[in-house]
């Protein structure tokens, strides 16, 4: 899996921020703008920390120390259920891996995290922070149009975060995602009649993307519009279905820009939520391998201009997802942390709840109010799992 990025900012005829389109990773690279990062601050917990290897303008190797943190956190609950009849319970508390590194583009803070679930959830989340990139008004200019005034004469320009993730799916398939095929999934209502009489019925279209132009597709929360990689080759046996994952979309907009603006020709992998294109080792980057004074886009633009065949071509995935940033004047002078982001599921990929024999837990740390009693006085230990769960009655 591999990231990119721009932040197409909104002016109309002030110079010159009619040109003002950062792609932070092409034109700055995350990698020459990360962070060291601090223990007990920026991360917290059992820390393991790896050093980053980079090279500088001569090419020469340099070392950036701790510049990606790994660890573990609990993140609430698991699962739960409390049987009616019996009033027995059980509980379990959700831990995830988190990898993460943060990057400090000019003005701006970029945090991402990447976490693995106990459930075989994979979650992409990137953190937004930092300072706004702001412009004096223009002689006899009040009240900005298309910004957020955040001191006298100041103003902060609504702007975007597009970013791009590529995916190269290998859904239980040793042939490294060959024979993948990406499908879309939209709930659909029956339409009152014999089927559905009661009109209450609806169910959940599944629909091949087969072809190139098939898979330019854009999000549709109103019906519940999800993307599988799937492999026809391996069924679930229990549904006898192809496993598979979905990738569960954020809510986000296209870019805003105009088609014929230069920020549309360069960010054209912006202008779609979701692009499938043929492996090719050479096709890395959405925007092509160099975005600097470029006018154009030479990565998906090109690529998909023929609408070839997804049969067999080991599918790669291009989700593009991302904040629009309508300006607060809470952001000024630093912004609070905004999230964005994208999950990756299993569906129909094991024969059940994966992490249905997580054994009980307590957190000790739990105390109640006024009492110095703790967990094993008063919580799970006593009254949950360890007397009445998993060992006596769960899934053991």
């Amino acid at each position: 899996m591999s990231l990119r990025g721009t932040i197409p900012y909104s002016s109309v005829v002030q110079e010159p921020y009619v040109r003002k389109c950062a792609f932070d990773i092409g034109d700055y690279g995350f990698g020459n703008t990360a962070n060291s990062l601090h223990l007990g601050c920026d991360c917290l917990g059992a820390i393991h920390y790896f050093d980053g290897l980079l090279s500088n303008s001569k090419g020469e190797p340099v070392t950036v120390p701790k510049v990606v943190c790994m660890h573990e956190e609990d993140v609430g609950l698991l699962w739960k259920h409390v049987e009616p009849r019996t009033g027995h319970n059980e509980s379990r508390r959700s831990r995830r891996l988190v990898v993460s590194f943060i990057s400090t583009v000019v003005n701006y803070e970029y945090a991402f995290y990447f976490y693995f679930y106990l459930d075989g959830t994979f979650e992409v989340e990137v953190k937004l922070t930092g300072e706004l990139s702001t412009n004096v008004l223009s002689p006899g200019e009040e009240n900005p149009e298309f910004g957020t005034l955040v001191l006298p004469h100041v103003n902060a320009q609504n702007h975007q975060h597009e970013f791009c993730v590529r995916i190269d799916p290998a859904i239980d398939d040793e042939n490294g995602g060959k024979d993948v095929v990406i499908t879309e999934v939209n709930c659909e209502p029956v339409p009152p009649g014999p089927k559905n009489p009661y009109a209450n019925a609806f169910y959940a279209k599944e629909q091949p993307l087969l072809s190139v132009k098939e898979a330019q597709r854009d999000i549709n929360p109103a019906s519940n519009r999800v993307w599988k990689m799937t492999n026809p080759g391996c069924l679930n046996p229990i549904t006898k279905k192809p496993v598979s994952y979905k990738l569960l979309p954020h809510a986000s907009p296209p870019l805003m820009a105009h088609p014929d603006s230069i920020t549309a020709k360069k960010g054209h992998f912006a202008t779609k939520s979701l692009w499938v294109t043929p492996f090719s080792p050479d096709q890395r980057f959405p925007a092509g391998d160099f975005v600097f004074n470029e006018k154009a886009c030479h990565g998906l633009s090109q690529w998909t201009k023929e609408d070839a065949s997804l049969k067999g071509a080991d599918p790669v995935v291009w989700y593009h997802f991302g904040v629009t940033h309508v300006v607060r004047i809470e952001d000024f002078p630093i912004m609070p942390v905004e999230t964005v982001g994208f999950q990756l599921k299993p569906m129909g990929f094991f024969t059940g709840n994966p992490s249905v024999d997580v054994p009980p837990s307590c957190n000790k740390a739990s105390v109640l109010v006024g009492s110095h009693n703790g967990c094993a006085q008063n919580g799970c230990a006593q009254n949950g799992a360890a007397q009445n769960g998993h060992a006596q009655n769960g899934h053991a």
